[in-house]
């Protein structure tokens, strides 16, 4: 691939953003399941468009336990269960396949755009899924890996702990200005701004009490995020890719988990267009005939949680300015389009497709200079601790531990047989791959 194609800035609003699902079977059964926590209804179909299907059958009310062994006595490989995308889908699709029966997600938004306004119920909604499968109009959902699912829950138990913990930081400042005291640049969660705040005022017996129920609430949310923080760096020093990505410009630790933990299995995207596309960082547009032509821009669309994420690193980047190309090249664009939002963007684009290219396997063009890599690894490390790091396998004095984490990036990525990431060529990664200078000098602490 030449670099000409790879630094393509991948903004089409033509990219698919969903994924087709499989082809009715020519000759076997179509069934939709309507799934709740307790109960399964399933309707039976036999054909293969809106035109000639037909319902045969229709199971009501029956729990998982009965419904897995309907299925299994009644279909084989040859036919096709339907789930609409809930709560316990993905883990019904695995028991189905576990069995030996073809099953997919379909996507629960485009299915619910077609329920009845006026009646609905389980049997209804399980005939509803297949005749919307037969009419082409539900994309299908990738169902990750177990490996996927674990660190979706821990991204999003992350984020979940910073939503609290920034609740409880503006529960505490709204307390606060009812009396005229502000905190300023002081961080709300030390010691230090606790006793600053106490010493204040003479608060009453009520009002001290009033601020102690707060401490203590932003102290437990401080403290959930910095766990999870340091589950998600045990995750990070043990994944060769995670740390890769960190090599990337405007990837830091949490980007670098959380696009392993959304993406997943990059073989799902044919090309870098996709994976924007999944991230809803390609601009949409109106247009019917010569007189409408509207551009939305990005939009409420895609994945926001690592939409987010990359446009907090592409701020990043404009920040370092000149001491960058991709710096230099958001700034151009900045002063060529006169929006700053324009330009945060299309970095952020542009870091999306170097992912999809590192993940991928071809090498990457936009690198973090060495001093910065090296400094991410430092916080990394001191991030852990001497008892998480002990748990991983980094012992020794700080600069070890960095070049141990060096000689895990370049560490070859097991192939994975359950769905989950495997590289065009798990062979161990050349240093020339970044760069021609991966392993870097030991900081000097």
């Amino acid at each position: 691939m030449t670099k000409t194609n790879r630094d393509q800035n991948y903004s089409s609003p033509e990219a698919a953003e969903t994924y087709l699902a499989p082809p009715p079977p020519a000759d076997g059964k179509i069934i939709g399941v309507d799934g709740h926590p307790d109960t399964f209804t399933a309707a039976v179909f036999v054909g293969t468009t809106v035109h000639n299907a037909r319902q045969v059958s229709c199971r009501q009310d029956l729990g998982l336990d009965a419904f897995l062994a309907w299925a299994q006595s009644e279909f084989d490989a040859r036919d096709l269960f339907l789930i609409e995308s809930n709560a316990n889908s993905f883990e019904l699709w695995r028991r189905l396949r576990a069995m030996g029966l073809r099953a997919t997600v379909l996507d629960s938004v485009h299915v619910a755009r077609h329920a009845k306004s006026y009646a609905d119920n389980d049997k209804m909604a399980a005939a509803r899924i297949a005749w919307v499968y037969l009419a082409g109009a539900a994309p299908a959902v990738w169902v990750p890996d177990p490996k996927t699912c674990e660190r979706r829950e821990l991204l999003h138990a992350y984020q979940k702990a910073v939503r609290d913990q920034t609740a409880a930081i503006n529960s505490l400042k709204g307390y606060l200005n009812q009396f005229a005291v502000r905190l300023g640049r002081r961080q709300p969660a030390t010691a230090t701004t606790r006793q600053w705040i106490l010493a204040q005022r003479d608060w009453s017996p009520l009002h001290r009490e009033a601020l102690a129920d707060a401490f203590a609430q932003l102290e437990s949310h401080t403290s959930r995020r910095r766990h999870f923080v340091r589950l998600i760096g045990q995750e990070i020093c043990a994944e060769p890719l995670m740390l890769r990505c960190m090599k990337l410009l405007g990837i830091s630790k949490i980007n670098a988990f959380a696009l392993l933990a959304v993406i997943g299995d990059i073989r799902r995207f044919d090309n870098p267009a996709k994976l924007v596309a999944y991230a809803g960082l390609n601009p949409g547009q109106r247009q019917s005939g010569h007189g409408k032509h509207i551009k939305l821009g990005l939009g409420r669309r895609g994945r926001g949680d690592l939409r987010h994420l990359l446009v907090q690193g592409a701020h990043a980047v404009l920040r370092t300015g000149k001491r960058t190309a991709l710096g230099q090249w958001g700034w151009k664009l900045f002063a060529r389009k006169g929006h700053r939002n324009i330009a945060v963007a299309a970095v952020a684009r542009k870091m999306l497709v170097q992912v999809w290219h590192l993940l991928s396997g071809n090498p990457p063009t936009t690198l973090e200079p060495d001093k910065s890599l090296v400094i991410k690894l430092e916080k990394l490390v001191v991030l852990l601790g001497k008892e998480w790091r002990t748990r991983i396998g980094l012992t020794g004095k700080l600069t070890q531990c960095i070049a141990q984490l060096q000689t895990r990036m370049l560490a070859p990525q097991a192939p994975q047989t359950d769905g989950g990431y495997a590289p065009p060529n798990p062979a161990p990664l050349a240093a020339e791959a970044f760069g021609g200078n991966l392993m870097l000098p030991a900081c000097g602490r």
